[in-house]
């Protein structure tokens, strides 16, 4: 069981234990149930034998994995997945909840569902955007992760900051605006772009959180992207030499087409949705014409959602080959351990196994 949170695992267990060893427990902490609060919520993709677990189609979903001991994490524990089929009674069984209807738990379990991604910057954002107030230190980043983002969001949003502040604003009131605009809150001071763009307050809100998601994976997926052609040409660089049969090379040889395939099928769909972005972005800010940017903004929430699953899938594919390639050595590696390397990254892309079609 890994201990480690990331994009698709949020630790709570880490988080509550490192709480108190540094400045007292989480408060308000995020479930009222200490049992959740010691769990780990974990974004899977699922295999062919959890599909039919649920009553609708679905590829991934999010698993609540409960430590038997969380002092030995090595013994496993208790699982169940948001919303499969008996989920309810699972989880009161395991956590001793009895009033579904009116759990504040169950509902946030629900909206962890819906979230893409456990990223501490979208995670913080699809807290307050749903009214949930919890200890901040849930969304600890580290100093370079937080100038990083800020540096490119503000460079991003110039134009546009400028432009709502009619050209008439110095460094610092274009610097404070697009802070303003990064938080999470909003007040008087963005009124004229929300009047500019003709947008209802709600409307307004949810379309900057969108934006703002959408913001943070472009700068994400920058990243990643320089990641990508290292780990594809590794996938073959590792092959075994002799303890691999022709079969099970030519197993390998198709998974391989298929990881390759589905990357450059992710990366052009996260490309096709940023050029979505930019068109509008540029529309507005250099010919002065919001319609295109408002209809942007209005498509913003679902797109951050898109966004959120294909940049996370590289994510991850690519962190788990970091991890588990440091370790192999290509004289010793067996057939049947590179199949399995190569279909547990293929399943990660959302690939399905028998037909080589990816899911998104």
């Amino acid at each position: 069981m890994t201990t480690q949170s990331s994009s698709r695992v949020l630790n709570l267990l880490r988080a509550a234990q490192g709480a108190e060893k540094t400045g007292g427990p989480l408060s308000p902490a995020l479930f009222q149930s200490q049992v959740l609060n010691r769990s780990f919520i974990i974004k899977h993709r699922l295999r062919q034998d959890e599909v039919d677990a649920f009553d609708t189609t679905r590829i991934a979903a999010t698993k609540i994995v409960f430590p038997i001991d969380p002092a030995n994490l090595g013994l496993g524990g208790k699982f169940v997945f948001i919303g499969q089929r008996g989920f309810e009674p699972m989880l009161a069984d395991v956590v001793g909840i009895r009033n579904f209807g009116g759990s504040r738990d169950v509902e946030l379990l629900h909206e962890l569902d819906r979230i893409p991604s456990f990223d501490p910057f979208v995670f913080s954002e699809w807290m307050t955007r749903i009214g949930r107030t919890v200890d901040s230190r849930y969304f600890d980043l580290m100093p370079s992760l937080i100038s990083g983002m800020e540096g490119f969001v503000l460079e991003e949003i110039n134009l546009l900051v400028s432009m709502s502040l009619s050209g008439a604003a110095d460094n610092k009131a274009v610097l404070r605006l697009a802070r303003k605009m990064l938080a999470s809150k909003y007040d008087e001071d963005l009124t004229p772009l929300q009047t500019t763009l003709r947008m209802s307050r709600e409307e307004f809100q949810n379309g900057m959180f969108g934006w703002k998601g959408l913001l943070y994976y472009k700068w994400l997926s920058r990243r990643i992207a320089g990641e990508l052609p290292a780990m594809l040409k590794g996938l073959t660089a590792v092959r075994p030499r002799i303890h691999i049969s022709s079969e099970q090379a030519e197993m390998a040889a198709t998974l391989v087409r298929q990881i390759a395939g589905a990357v450059a099928g992710h990366h052009q769909a996260i490309q096709t949705n940023i050029a979505v972005y930019d068109g509008s972005y540029n529309r507005l800010t250099q010919h002065q014409d919001p319609q295109g940017f408002r209809e942007f903004l209005m498509r913003a929430p679902q797109l951050f959602i898109e966004m959120g699953d294909l940049v996370s899938m590289l994510e991850h594919t690519t962190g788990f080959w970091a991890f588990r390639s440091k370790d192999i050595n290509p004289k010793r590696f067996a057939g049947e351990d590179y199949l399995e390397l190569l279909a547990d990254l293929r399943d990660g892309l959302g690939v399905a196994a028998e037909t080589g079609v990816v899911h998104t």
